[in-house]
C-alpha cells in the first residue's frame, strides 16, 4: 500500500481544504486591521484581534527562496525525496512556505499560489509560475521530476 502525506493538521487550517475543493485561494484575514494571516491562526499577528475570516485573497507573489527537502520522517515524503519547497511573499505581505510546482524556479520569480488536495485528502499550498493553468496534486508530483 503506497504512503500518503500526513493527514493531521490543526483544526485552524481546515478551511484550506475547503478552499482547495472549491478551487479558490483563501486565507484568514483580520476583520479589524485587514492583515492576511499565514500560517492560519486564531489571533491576528498584527493587532491581536480574534475576528479572523477566511476569504479569497490575491494569489500573486514572489519566490523568496527554495530548497530541496532531502530528509523526512514522513513516509510519503521519504518515498519522494528530494522534494522541492519554497518561501513565497504574497503581494499582500503574507509569507508562505509551500510546495513548488516545477521543482526549481529562479529566486525572485513571479508566482501564483494555489491550494490543492494532496493524496492524504488535505489542502496544501503550491507555488506555480505566474499565469500557469489550474493544477492538481498529480501535476505537483510530475513537476518535481522535471
Amino acid at each position: 500500500m503506497p504512503h500518503t502525506p500526513p493527514p493531521y493538521r490543526n483544526d485552524v487550517a481546515l478551511p484550506l481544504t475547503e478552499a482547495a475543493q472549491e478551487n479558490t485561494f483563501k486565507l484568514p484575514v483580520c476583520a479589524a486591521c485587514q492583515t492576511v494571516q499565514y500560517p492560519p491562526r486564531e489571533i491576528c499577528r498584527r493587532c491581536l484581534s480574534d475576528d479572523l475570516v477566511w476569504q479569497p485573497v490575491s494569489p500573486r507573489g514572489t519566490l523568496l527562496s527554495q530548497v530541496d527537502l532531502h530528509h523526512s520522517l514522513e513516509p510519503y515524503f521519504r518515498d519522494h525525496l528530494p522534494w522541492p519547497t519554497g518561501t513565497v511573499q504574497l503581494e499582500n505581505g503574507a509569507v508562505i512556505i509551500c510546495h513548488l510546482l516545477n521543482g526549481h524556479m529562479a529566486t525572485d520569480s513571479k508566482v501564483d499560489m494555489q491550494a490543492v488536495i494532496d493524496p492524504g485528502g488535505r489542502g496544501v499550498l503550491v507555488a506555480k509560475p505566474r499565469g500557469a493553468k489550474t493544477i492538481s496534486w498529480n501535476d505537483v508530483e510530475q513537476g518535481r521530476k522535471s
